[in-house]
């Protein structure tokens, strides 16, 4: 128990440290948060839709690209069917009269993401490719202010901020405030130079760079992981645009919402092994600060919640035992209720309490920076009280996968 007290402890310390670091990362670059939009020299972009049984969403996904405000000559929109079931190739089909830009392409068998990627890939000569997943919609402004990042040479690619489309419920409300969290953490990230991820709802590529580094890969069923990890391999820079918004359908069911972040946690941990090269001070802040920082907090994850688990079971035994004695005669039980008056003092108490400020704070920054939903408090409560052991059975999910190498699909069933 000493032990499991000693990590607890330990994990807090980290924990706050973490924030203050991120707080002060960000309000530091604060006068750096965006780009003059593209006004002129309009390179040609090439989207890559990867498709697989998306007939309720391909549609409102081709219509945002068709509306971008972006010279149609200079548009290429790539759909790669990837062995659908459904209607989804005939409903991209349809976008192809009168619509020059757009191009449907049909796989016969279903081979995974990377491989309709990588068949788009072979058919388009544009000097940056950007990735969009069939379930995402973009604001008609994103290419205008992505691709400025691109006039530093040193750039490779770059990354949007991710909203919930139509956060409506209590998971997509918990989802909500998790991606509006995840813009100022990947923006902090930007800073750091430590991207770790080029998430499929729209990255932008330079073209160049799969000639030097190669096609996208199975990459554990988490590709975007595992083509950001492999790009930082080899230095490349990645950059996020804190104000380029797409917007993605979110799991509605606790099973969807749990093979989706198994499927994710598993990738992380995978990947992170696969590219273990990456921690140390040749790859700067990713490899000395982000990379150890998410091993540790995952770490400290498992070990606290087993531990809360166990004394949790422990406690629920003692009651039941004392139940029992008394032949479950609760009118016996003179529950003692604890004084609001007083606040613990203990250390842990004040430094998770202050951890939580600190996040808090800069949840709200984000919020007011990405104009998210007016329900934004509402997700905040639910949060607060179901994040916690939602999130960390989908990391016991995930261990469990990796340690009895059990096989992950990209299941369609995730965005129920």
């Amino acid at each position: 128990m000493i032990i499991v007290s000693i990590l607890i402890y330990a994990a807090s310390f980290v924990g706050l440290y973490i924030v203050i670091f991120f707080l002060a990362t960000f309000f530091e670059n604060r006068r750096h948060l965006y780009r003059p939009l593209l006004q002129s020299n309009y390179p040609s972009v090439a989207f890559l839709v990867p498709c697989y049984n998306e007939e309720k969403t391909i549609a409102k996904t081709i219509k945002s690209l068709l509306s971008l405000d972006y010279p149609k000559e200079k548009l290429n929109i790539l759909v790669i069917d990837d062995g659908s079931q459904d209607n989804s190739y005939q409903i991209a089909q349809q976008f192809q009269k009168g619509n020059p830009a757009v191009r449907v392409y049909r796989k016969k068998d279903n081979k995974g993401k990377y491989t309709a990627l990588n068949h788009g890939l072979q058919q388009t000569k544009a000097e940056f490719v950007a990735t969009l997943d069939a379930d995402s919609v973009v604001s008609p402004d994103v290419l205008k202010i992505m691709l400025p990042y691109f006039s530093d040479p040193n750039t490779k690619a770059v990354t949007s901020s991710i909203k919930i489309y139509q956060p409506k419920g209590l998971l997509r409300h918990v989802q909500n405030i998790e991606y509006i969290f995840g813009i100022a953490l990947r923006k902090v990230q930007s800073f750091l130079g430590s991207i770790n991820v080029t998430p499929g709802p729209l990255t932008i590529f330079r073209r160049e760079i799969f000639a030097e580094i190669g096609d996208y890969r199975l990459g554990h069923n988490t590709e975007d992981f595992e083509m950001a990890l492999r790009m930082q391999t080899h230095n490349f820079q990645i950059e996020n645009a804190i104000n380029a918004y797409v917007y993605t359908v979110a799991p509605n069911r606790l099973g969807a919402l749990y093979r989706q972040r198994k499927r994710w946690y598993q990738g992380i941990l995978r990947n992170g092994w696969d590219y273990r090269c990456l921690f140390g001070k040749k790859h700067g802040n990713l490899g000395l600060f982000i990379l150890p920082a998410t091993l540790l907090g995952i770490i400290f994850l498992l070990v606290s919640s087993s531990y809360f688990l166990f004394r949790l079971i422990k406690a629920s035994l003692v009651s039941f035992s004392s139940w029992r004695a008394i032949g479950f005669d609760f009118s016996q039980i003179n529950p003692t209720w604890p004084s609001w008056f007083f606040v613990s003092s203990r250390a842990l108490t004040l430094i998770s309490g202050f951890s939580i400020l600190l996040t808090l704070i800069l949840l709200f920054i984000t919020k007011r920076i990405s104009s998210s939903s007016s329900k934004f408090n509402r997700g905040l409560i639910l949060t607060a009280l179901f994040y916690f052991p939602i999130y960390t059975a989908c990391w016991f999910g995930a261990v469990y996968t990796v340690l009895f190498n059990r096989k992950t699909n990209w299941d369609k069933k995730e965005k129920i």
